[in-house]
């Protein structure tokens, strides 16, 4: 793989410059491998690529393939190799064959062409970074699976994929999230940029916590970010902790507790009363969610009304 960029896995693999003559479409039978002339072969002898690093398809998206291929046909041909007489492993176009079989084609256009184990992951890799289809977990999972396979270093293996090495670690770096994290974003419940903000919670449970409390209250990335913020201004345990009514400054946890509880119903918000070291002093401080939840507040306190 030295020397040679997966940006160009594709274009090495399909000579686009060699055509089929008109009428002129060979069996697959007597098509000699490694050629770049296209021929027609039955999609159900066509077994998926092993080294797909993409894990999950949009039924939808399939579908609107499927209609635009009923309509126009199959404009790119698929790169296929020969694993046995008659039969073919998918090594670019998963997409495509799926569309196809959901038509029911009886047959598609084909380059078959000699590719070694070696190589089947980085050319689907290829193909997939180049399109963009990959949600950042299965991009990272493609990512760690090139990287081992073929002993490269972070440096090596953004140069292969053409990308920056920041950008190669802080994909990896989605692998160092929780399982249900990993779903979400995988699901795209939350974006890449809601990820990176819960790696910046270092605690595994409290970081649990949080994704748990931005799905529940629907958080935009801003959102997040900003409780993230305000929780570290405030050095206190930003969801489930609940200060120790007997251990309150001043002797005074008990009445703290029920001020919190109080403030919260009525302004309907989390409510945190912070007494300072000097007595009688103190802050008090109301988390909102979003620009509405801010004018809401806002309401309530300076009309002193919550419509």
């Amino acid at each position: 793989m030295n020397g040679r960029k997966l940006g160009r896995g594709l274009d090495a693999l399909i000579r686009r410059t060699e055509e089929i003559p008109p009428g002129q479409t060979p069996p697959p039978e007597t098509a000699s491998v490694d050629t770049s002339v296209v021929v027609h072969v039955d999609p159900a002898r066509i077994q998926p690529n092993q080294n797909q690093p993409r894990t999950q398809f949009d039924d939808t998206a399939i579908a609107e393939l499927s209609r635009s291929i009923a309509t126009d046909g199959i404009i790119q041909p698929l790169v296929v190799r020969r694993v046995s007489d008659g039969d073919f492993e998918l090594v670019a176009g998963e997409r495509r064959l799926r569309a196809s079989l959901k038509l029911g084609l009886e047959k598609v256009p084909v380059i078959i062409r000699e590719v070694d184990d070696q190589r089947m992951l980085p050319l689907a890799l290829a193909e997939n970074i180049q399109r963009e289809d990959l949600n950042p977990i299965e991009l990272a999972r493609a990512y760690r699976a090139l990287q081992q396979s073929f002993a490269l270093t972070q440096e090596q293996l953004a140069e292969q994929v053409g990308k920056k090495r920041s950008s190669i670690a802080n994909t990896l770096r989605f692998l160092e999230l929780d399982e249900g994290i990993q779903d979400s974003l995988m699901n795209r419940i939350i974006s890449a940029g809601h990820a990176k903000l819960l790696l910046s919670v270092s605690d595994h449970k409290e970081r649990g916590e949080w994704h748990q409390k931005l799905l529940s209250r629907s958080w935009t990335v801003r959102d997040l970010d900003e409780a993230l913020r305000m929780s570290k201004t405030q050095g206190t345990p930003p969801l489930t902790g609940k200060k120790d009514a007997s251990k309150g400054k001043n002797g005074s946890g008990t009445h703290i507790v029920a001020e919190e509880t109080r403030l919260g119903l009525v302004l309907g918000t989390k409510v945190s009363v912070l007494e300072s070291a000097e007595k009688g002093r103190g802050k008090i401080v109301i988390e909102f969610y979003s620009t509405d939840d801010y004018e809401r507040l806002s309401r309530i306190i300076v009309g002193g009304s919550g419509s």
